[in-house]
């Protein structure tokens, strides 16, 4: 008796390294420890390099805002020089004029310190016959004003027609800049770089417009500011030809000439710490020529004449640029990224972010050192560090206390009352807790009663499992036998059978299949059509396969297979295979072949055939000839319908012309008004900026229809389409800013379409006057913006036009009537019934119209255009 009491409380009293109290105690230690290491390590490695990051994208869009900056500079510049080359074309031979408009345009706005010079350059005898130099140039005298130099035009030089900053010019389209590289004028002394703009007339190239920028205004707007978020750090900037916009080391170096305008190569050898720099821009220009040299506008051989007078280390460069000018490849630039082991200004390692201006191919090379970069993340690391930890250590704390007197000691109790076995006190003490340990307890009790039971019944649920088992096993041998049954079935069948899932994939096929494809079961299973197939009968199947989804039902098709005997025409009948729920999850398919029925029914229908053209010779041998009235009524209607189409056509050219002409002489009026008021009141800024636009306006207009009204004067008888909508819209744009109407162009970007391009104007333009005048009348109020789409396509060698709007659209009885006249070329009248016409008599095209009253209403013309 004493032994076994000696027994039971050894059982109870556990050594304390086997004591579910130590465990516990041991595991949260743990825990702890890897908590807090882990937070050290996310601190100072994670969020450390993620605080750079985001440091470093401060720096890079620091970088960014810079270039936003010289990119406003750069698009004034360009505006600026785009305006003095529009006066040069304006008032060509008005030499008065030119000398009064230039220096004005030139000292206007904050430019004091940045435009160095500027003017026109012509061509040899555009601006006069009697001059072969004749330019018009003005420099900053030592006051700050512009003053007229006529040094270019001397006899003795070489001539500005030469110039590295002229030729190139020629090259550029209308309103392209060509940026020079950075040099020192030969006769203001000044470093410069020269935006210049090609000028034509009558599409001839008549000279050079120019804007010179100092850059020693230019350098002072790359100055790292105190805006920037390191405030530490230097810019330097390089033209497209890598020579120095910026030097950043002039500070450093008084006593030393400045750097501008010279090669990056030079500042390279006075500083060979910064020849990594040099390595990556070099590759990244050979990417860059590379890529537009693909497929490039000009040759180098076509681009001998400006090329012969570029130095030969240039001639390649200038060649990309001039190509990439044409494409009108402006994407930006990702940036690149460098460190350096050491620096001239700052003896440290640093990090170079170099950046490209898309618009001018210059180069923004950002220099920041890595100390600015590390030291505030090292703050934010350490700040957040030491919170996290003192967090985590409060907080494991507090979880060791009540862990241990909510969660340990009752379990050691209940723990202690089970090994005893002392229900009674383990129910009374269940009793007495309503937390989880007490349900815990009372759970117990209850199993602990329920176990005999389960014992019990545990006999009786053995051995309906058994019975359950041997019924899964006869149904399972009920369904293999169902399978075979099946699939002999399929085999012993003489058709072709088999069954796709929803995505093209071969499930199932029979042994007739396999024989007549000559193809193994196990290559066909999981295999598309494309991959058994060529690839035209491969397209059918698939064709066919899209209608029975769509359709939703069983269809029979006639198709080629390809077979061992070679290719057989089978009627095949596909049908949809549904789960319970009605959803498709596989297409069935069964095929005969009819090879033999088709040619039995081609031999048919040739006999047909012969049989009726017997039958149309004995025909003709009874009609003599056709009775003459028929035949005047035939020619009559002929005849008339073709008068009508000649009117219409010889209508359209003095519609058009009284549009235009109306249009001009309002246009007109208006800048009369302000002319007026320009010599009325004191002249302004305001005033002349309105006179100017409005004459700009109107000199763009006139241009624009000059262009269309002129394109089917050459010998080019294509439409490049984008194009010529463009024109045509800037040309009624004054129509359509009446209107209040957006139109929109849908057309591939240079497409060449085989047409006239008057035939194409004529077109057009009587199709917008139409939508411009029934979508959108003037006493119809509109509470949605009115817009109208043009989409252009041309598709084997057929042109479709289309035109919808969201106007007032057309009631259901007029837009019947209207499609019934469209299709049966009776003589009814009006605007678009004659335009079908001349589209069927012209071109044999077409012209449909879809309506929703209040809604839309969209015109599809569609002209086959052979491109021979």
């Amino acid at each position: 008796m004493v032994d076994n009491e000696k027994d039971e409380a050894s059982s109870l009293n556990t050594q304390w390294k086997n004591s579910l109290t130590f465990k516990f105690t041991i595991v949260q230690f743990v825990v702890a420890v890897l908590i807090i290491a882990s937070s050290i390590w996310l601190i100072f490695s994670t969020e450390k390099k993620h605080h750079m990051d985001t440091q470093l994208s401060l720096s890079q869009n620091y970088g960014l805002a810079v270039i936003e900056q010289l990119q406003q500079v750069t698009s004034k510049i360009e505006t600026l020089a785009n305006t003095i080359g529009i006066v040069g074309e304006t008032y060509r031979g008005q030499d008065e004029v030119v000398k009064e408009l230039i220096p004005s345009l030139l000292d206007i706005g904050e430019r004091h310190q940045l435009i160095a010079g500027g003017g026109i350059w012509p061509e040899p005898g555009m601006f006069g016959r009697e001059k072969a130099r004749n330019s018009f140039f003005w420099a900053r005298d030592n006051h700050d004003e512009f003053q007229y130099l006529d040094s270019y035009n001397s006899a003795d030089g070489p001539g500005y027609h030469q110039a590295f900053w002229y030729l190139p010019a020629k090259y550029f389209q209308d309103g392209h800049t060509h940026w020079s590289k950075s040099y020192v004028d030969p006769f203001t002394k000044e470093v410069m770089i020269t935006a210049s703009i090609p000028m034509r007339a009558d599409h001839s190239f008549i000279g050079v417009a120019t804007v010179d920028i100092a850059l020693s205004g230019l350098d002072k707007r790359f100055e790292f500011s105190d805006q920037n978020p390191l405030s530490k750090g230097y810019i330097l900037a390089l033209d497209s030809y890598n020579k120095l916009l910026a030097d950043p080391f002039d500070e450093a170096n008084t006593d030393q000439a400045t750097m501008l305008g010279q090669p990056l190569t030079k500042l390279i050898q006075k500083y060979p710490q910064l020849a990594p720099i040099a390595e990556r821009i070099g590759a990244m220009d050979q990417a860059f020529s590379q890529q537009i040299m693909t497929s490039p506008a000009y040759r180098p051989e076509q681009l001998e004449k400006v090329l012969t007078q570029t130095p030969r280390d240039e001639r390649e460069r200038l060649t990309t640029l001039i190509n990439a000018s044409i494409k009108g490849s402006h994407s930006k630039a990702s940036i690149v990224t460098l460190e350096l082991d050491s620096d001239p200004l700052f003896n440290e390692p640093v990090l170079v972010s170099i950046l490209t201006m898309a618009q001018t191919q210059w180069k923004i090379i950002l220099v920041t050192p890595l100390s600015s970069l590390s030291q505030q993340a090292n703050a934010i690391a350490l700040k957040i560090g030491a919170f996290l930890l003192l967090a985590q250590l409060l907080a494991l704390l507090i979880l060791f206390v009540f862990q241990h007197k909510l969660f340990i000691r009752p379990i050691f109790q209940i723990v202690s009352a089970l090994q005893s076995g002392n229900l009674g006190r383990l129910e009374l003490d269940a009793n007495k807790r309503q937390d989880e340990v007490g349900q815990l307890a009372k759970a117990f009790i209850a199993r602990s009663n329920q176990l005999e039971i389960a014992y019990a019944s545990l006999d009786a649920s053995n051995l309906a499992l058994e019975q359950q088992l041997a019924m899964q096993q006869l149904a399972q041998q009920e369904l293999e036998n169902k399978k075979e049954l099946i699939n002999s079935l399929l085999n012993a069948s003489q058709n072709l059978i088999c069954i796709k899932d929803t995505q093209g994939c071969y499930s199932l096929v029979n042994d007739k299949f396999c024989e007549v494809m000559g193809i193994e079961r196990g290559r066909v299973i999981g295999m598309r059509d494309a991959d058994l197939y060529p690839p035209r009968i491969a397209e059918i199947i698939n064709h066919h396969d899209r209608i029975i989804l769509d359709s939703d039902q069983a269809q029979s098709f006639e198709q080629p297979m390809p077979t061992v005997h070679g290719e057989r025409i089978y009627l095949i009948t596909k049908y949809p295979i549904k789960d319970k729920d009605g959803n498709i999850i596989a297409l069935g398919a069964m095929a005969v072949d009819i090879s033999s029925l088709k040619a039995k029914q081609a031999e048919l229908e040739q006999t047909i055939k012969l049989q009726t053209a017997r039958n149309t010779e004995l025909k003709q041998a009874l009609d003599a000839k056709p009775q003459p009235k028929q035949q005047e009524d035939i020619e009559s209607q002929g005849i008339k319908q073709f008068k009508q189409i000649e009117l219409a056509q010889e209508a359209i050219l003095p519609q058009m012309l009284h549009q235009l002409l109306r249009q001009e002489l309002q246009a007109l009026e208006q800048i009369f008004i302000l002319l007026r008021q320009l010599d009325t009141n004191a002249i302004d800024e305001a005033h002349l900026d309105q006179f100017t636009e409005a004459l700009t306006t109107q000199i763009d207009i006139i241009r624009h229809g000059q262009s269309l009204i002129s394109a089917d004067l050459t010998d080019i008888r294509a439409t490049v389409a984008d194009r010529f909508l463009q024109d045509l819209v800037a040309m009624l744009a004054p129509q359509l800013a009446a209107r209040e109407v957006e139109v929109l162009i849908d057309c591939p970007h240079h497409l060449t379409l085989p047409i006239s391009p008057w035939h194409f104007l004529m077109l057009c333009h009587r199709l917008l006057s139409n939508s411009l005048q029934h979508a959108f009348p003037d006493e119809q109020a509109f509470n949605r913006p009115k817009r109208l789409t043009i989409g252009v396509r041309y598709l084997e060698e057929v042109l479709t036009l289309t035109l919808r709007d969201n106007g007032v659209g057309i009631s259901p009885a007029r837009l019947d009537k209207l499609s019934h006249a469209l299709a049966n070329q009776d003589d009814a009248r009006g605007s678009l019934i004659n335009i079908n016409r001349w589209l069927k008599t012209q071109f044999g095209g077409s012209l449909s119209i879809t309506s929703q009253s209040a809604q839309f209403t969209e015109l599809v013309c569609e002209l086959p255009l052979d491109k021979a």
